[in-house]
């Protein structure tokens, strides 16, 4: 099968849960079938080359910089990086439709989100090719609480048609296809394709190395500041309301006060402003670190290295790759009640994750304060978390089945 992704994120340009799909999972796709990704450009990289046995397109437009500016990469929770974010986006969309009429025609092009509605839109109308919509994010036109600005609703507007125009819509838990049904997305099947772990290749190799791992995690604690009795609780995501980053902050005077040696520790690239306004109004200050950037790589493995607990109170997730990264390396998790129960693992009455109500900054707070407190509930968090990531997410079970949607979409 010939497939063309239309995606935003392809490596090196990984900046969110969307890149690291895409750069596990396209090795997967591109063994048995001709696989090309047409993405965004910053400006500096190759317009066209081939990785590891995938034709990579990234068009240069006159808006350059698919994810920068100024030498640095765009803040997509600030309001004006976002909107000129979207315009590149949109620009590139042609870009990327202008190649692919040029280029042998696929059997079928996978649009990733709806941001790329443009170049959807188009390949189903001129080019007349066949359409299978990914829905990663489900944040600028169906969620209840989303991250833009639409008081005319246009984008949930182009969202629905773009779903129309697709032949199969695909979605990585059953929450986001009730979501989207509940939205009026019915004339399109929409199928459920959970994802892999993100270090599933990494863990699997055999020289990976836990206690050069361990010794990289001590020397980061030495760069924070941290004492070795300090308790890491660690958060990895965008610094918004979405991830339920605020409510987290007002959970840890609580914590603090029950665990005196815990530190929150927070991973990620947003509203440092108002992390650093909330750690004083509550009187953590000294206790709150931030990355101040986004990690990803060994360097995001050293971060869960040095957790004792990881905590997500996302308000919503359409999957939640990061829960995947703190289960695969051990870490006991605790999920706001916006992830999937599919984290919950194969036995709800063994979770894999301790869940908790993301919209109470103190149930997240009793969460916390109950897995750090209780060692032998940690540990088993921690080990059927460990588990459920190894034998339940699979890169190469989600490519398969991504397939096999592609295969019922191209069915007269």
């Amino acid at each position: 099968m010939r497939i063309a992704f239309v995606v935003n994120q392809f490596p090196p340009n990984v900046t969110a849960g969307l890149g690291r799909y895409v750069e596990l999972i396209t090795p997967y796709l591109a063994r048995d079938h001709e696989l090309s990704v047409h993405t965004l450009n910053d400006g500096g990289l190759p317009v066209d080359e081939r990785v590891d046995g995938v034709a990579v397109h990234r068009p240069r437009t006159r808006l350059l910089g698919g994810g920068r500016s100024g030498g640095r990469r765009l803040n997509r929770t600030r309001r004006a990086e976002f909107l000129l974010l979207a315009l590149r986006v949109v620009a590139s969309n042609w870009g990327y439709v202008l190649r692919l009429r040029r280029a042998p025609r696929p059997d079928l092009v996978a649009v990733h989100d709806s941001t790329n509605f443009l170049a959807g839109l188009l390949c189903h109308y001129l080019l007349r090719l066949p359409v299978v919509l990914h829905v990663h994010t489900t944040e600028y036109g169906v969620a209840p609480q989303r991250s833009i600005t639409d008081p005319l609703n246009l984008f949930a507007a182009l969202e629905r048609w773009l779903a129309r125009v697709s032949r199969r819509v695909v979605v990585a838990t059953p929450e986001v296809r009730e979501q989207l049904l509940a939205a009026g997305w019915r004339r399109t099947p929409i199928d459920v394709v959970p994802l892999g772990g993100t270090y599933e290749p990494v863990l699997a190799a055999p020289g990976f190395d836990r206690e050069a791992l361990r010794a990289e995690a001590a020397e980061l604690r030495r760069s924070l500041g941290l004492a070795e009795r300090d308790r890491v609780v660690l958060f990895v995501g965008r610094i918004e309301r979405q991830k339920g980053v605020y409510q987290l902050l007002e959970a840890m005077r609580e914590v603090a006060a029950a665990v005196g040696d815990a530190r929150l520790v927070i991973v990620g690239e947003g509203d440092e402003t108002g992390v650093r306004r909330i750690a004083a109004a509550t009187g953590l200050r000294g206790r709150v670190s931030t990355s101040g950037r986004f990690v990803s790589g060994r360097e995001l493995m050293a971060y869960y290295e040095l957790a004792e607990v990881c905590v997500f109170p996302s308000l919503f997730e359409p999957f939640g790759l990061v829960a995947t990264e703190a289960m695969a390396l051990g870490r006991a998790s605790v999920l706001g009640d916006g992830f999937s129960r599919v984290f919950l693992g194969p036995d709800p009455a063994r979770p894999a994750a301790r869940f908790v109500r993301a919209t109470e900054p103190a149930d997240i707070a009793r969460g916390v304060i109950e897995v750090m407190s209780d060692p032998a509930l940690r540990r088993a968090l921690a080990r059927r978390g460990e588990r459920f990531v190894r034998e339940s997410l699979s890169w190469e079970r989600a490519a398969n089945e991504t397939v096999a949607v592609y295969r019922a979409a191209l069915k007269p």
